[in-house]
């Protein structure tokens, strides 16, 4: 008992005076992101967040804009979009879906609104883990490299935030890895599960590698690529 006591002083010596550091993102990812880039000179990444969803909650990238960074929010889901334009002002921030093609689809709200996806077989999947489906909405979907010609003068963000349920392979597999790309990726890199168990997306992860990406690191939920050129310079 003397020796828990004593640990414990011990830590909260250690602890006086440390300031937590604030995170946004589900399990930290906004943190490690930052310090990739801190380490690489960067101070103000700009980014590309595809599934935005929400301005701070679960937000890979408010961390950024807080810190005085500036990027492109995609949000597909009209009643969350707006917020970004009245939270995120110096943001572009666009009401499409992205996909490999011009094209308008379905979209799958879900009660869940962080679980709404182009996807039906996601869908299908959600439902039958017992999630509510509250509407489906035709969405405009436009692609990567649109985007990026139109808002970012052709010129790839440096940090890629993607997670929209079902189509993120799709979405990856998209992006012209020959001209401009991000350097950081934080991708969704387990299947979906009520508890957060879900199966790596190994596809994916290996794809990357095989376009130059390093992968850095992985919350399980996420995966945190680096492209190599960029992290072993």
């Amino acid at each position: 008992m003397d020796n828990l006591k004593s640990y414990l002083k011990k830590i909260k010596r250690m602890t006086i005076g440390v300031k937590p550091k604030k995170s946004y993102s589900q399990c930290g990812e906004d943190l490690i992101v930052q310090y990739i880039f801190i380490l690489r000179g960067i101070e103000k990444p700009s980014y590309l967040d595809i599934g935005a969803n929400d301005p701070f909650t679960l937000s890979n990238t408010a961390l950024f804009y807080q810190k005085g960074c500036r990027g492109i929010n995609i949000e597909a889901n009209p009643a969350l979009a707006d917020q970004f334009k009245f939270f995120r002002k110096e943001d572009i921030n666009l009401n499409v879906g992205i996909g490999n093609k011009e094209d308008e689809l379905n979209f799958y709200v879900m009660k869940n609104n962080t679980l709404s996806t182009f996807s039906k077989s996601e869908c299908d999947q959600m439902i039958n883990a017992k999630e509510e489906l509250a509407s489906v909405q035709k969405v405009q979907l436009t692609t990567v490299s649109k985007i990026i010609e139109q808002y970012h003068q052709g010129r790839f963000p440096d940090f890629l935030s993607l997670d929209v349920e079902g189509m993120d392979f799709e979405i990856l597999q998209s992006i012209d890895y020959t001209k401009s790309t991000p350097k950081v990726i934080c991708v969704e890199a387990a299947e979906y599960s009520s508890s957060g168990s879900g199966e790596r997306k190994n596809n994916l992860i290996d794809f990357l590698v095989s376009k130059n990406y390093y992968e850095y690191a992985n919350t399980n939920l996420n995966a945190i690529m680096v492209r190599k050129d960029f992290w072993f310079s």
